[in-house]
C-alpha cells in the first residue's frame, strides 16, 4: 500500500534517524549486545510497575518497533516477539541486533495500517506499542482496529506513550509558565515541522520534514473500545523518558519530571491495558 505524503515524509525522516540512534548512548546498542541481561529503560519502566505482566511463553507483536531495542527486551523476558516498522533500515537494524545479541525475534517491514496484509491471518497473545509511536499516525480509530485484529481472543493490548497533554505543551523555555503550543485533538490534522537533529545521538538528518498527529486521551480510549476491546486500566504518570520541557528535572532511572512543587500540574505519560473478549 503506497504511503501518503505525510507518512512518506515521516518514513524518510526515520530512515535517517536509524544510524544516528544505533550509535547513541540513549539506545546503548552495544551494551545490549554485550550484556544478555540488559533491557531498555522503557521496558524496565513497565516491569518495575508490573504494567504488562508476565510475558514468558507468549507471542508479542510490537507495532512501530523502530530498531528493536524494546522488542528484543521483551524477548529477554521470555516473549516470542515480532516487530513491525515502516522503515527498511530500522528493520535491518532489528535483525542485526537480534543476531548479534543472540536474542530471537521476527521482524518485518510494514506500515501499521498495511501490517494486516503483510502478516495475514496472524494473531498474538499481546500487541504492544511503545513511547513516541502513535503521534506519527493520522487515524487513531483505524490503528485501534489493526490492534484488535491482531489480538487472539483473550489477548492483551498494552501501550506506554507520551501523554497528549504533555505533547501539547511548548518545548521552549517560558520560565515557570506552562504554555500550550500544539493542539490536543486529532481533528487538528497534521502538524508539520522541520528538524535537522533527533532526540538520541549526534548526527544530521537529511530529510528534515516531519508530521505529527495529535490524539486526545479520550479519543484513544474510545477508539480501542469501539474496536471491541475492554479497558483494564488507564494510568497517568508524572515522569517521562526525556526532558520534554526545559523546566523538567531528573527523576532517577533515566526519567524526568516537572520541577519540585509542580509534579501534580501536568501528566507526562499514560499507559493503557486492554483485552479482547474470549
Amino acid at each position: 500500500m503506497p504511503l501518503d505524503e505525510y507518512q512518506s515524509a515521516n518514513r524518510d525522516n526515520w530512515n535517517d534517524r536509524v544510524p544516528i540512534h544505533l550509535n547513541s548512548d540513549e539506545y546503548a546498542v552495544q551494551k545490549f549486545i554485550d550484556d544478555p541481561k540488559h533491557i531498555s529503560e522503557v521496558v524496565q519502566f513497565d516491569l518495575d510497575r508490573n504494567e504488562l505482566g508476565d510475558v514468558a511463553g507468549k507471542s508479542l507483536l510490537h507495532l512501530q518497533c523502530h530498531i528493536g531495542h524494546d522488542t528484543l527486551s521483551w524477548a529477554r523476558q521470555g516473549a516470542e516477539v515480532t516487530g513491525v516498522d515502516f522503515s527498511e533500515p530500522a528493520i535491518e537494524a532489528c535483525k542485526n541486533l537480534s543476531a548479534k545479541s543472540s536474542t530471537p525475534g521476527e521482524f518485518v517491514v510494514a506500515d501499521v495500517y498495511d501490517s494486516p496484509n503483510v502478516l495475514p491471518d496472524r494473531q498474538f497473545d499481546i500487541v504492544y506499542t511503545g513511547v513516541g509511536a502513535i503521534c506519527w499516525l493520522p487515524d487513531i480509530k483505524r490503528w485501534a482496529k489493526v490492534v484488535a485484529g491482531f489480538l487472539k481472543p483473550g489477548g492483551t493490548f498494552y501501550i506506554l506513550e507520551g501523554h497528549p497533554m504533555m505533547w501539547a505543551v511548548s518545548d521552549e523555555d517560558h520560565g515557570d509558565k506552562i504554555v500550550l503550543d500544539w493542539p490536543y485533538f486529532e481533528s487538528a490534522g497534521p502538524q508539520g515541522y522541520e528538524e535537522t537533529t533527533t532526540y538520541a545521538g549526534a548526527g544530521t538528518i537529511e530529510h528534515t520534514k516531519q508530521y505529527n498527529f495529535t490524539h486526545g486521551l479520550g479519543e484513544t480510549i474510545n477508539a480501542l473500545i469501539q474496536a471491541g476491546l475492554v479497558i483494564d486500566f488507564v494510568h497517568e504518570h508524572k515522569v517521562v523518558h526525556w526532558q520534554a520541557n526545559p523546566t523538567m528535572v531528573p527523576a532517577g532511572n533515566g526519567l524526568w519530571k516537572m520541577p519540585d512543587g509542580k509534579e501534580d500540574f501536568l501528566p507526562l505519560m499514560h499507559s493503557i491495558k486492554a483485552h479482547k473478549p474470549e
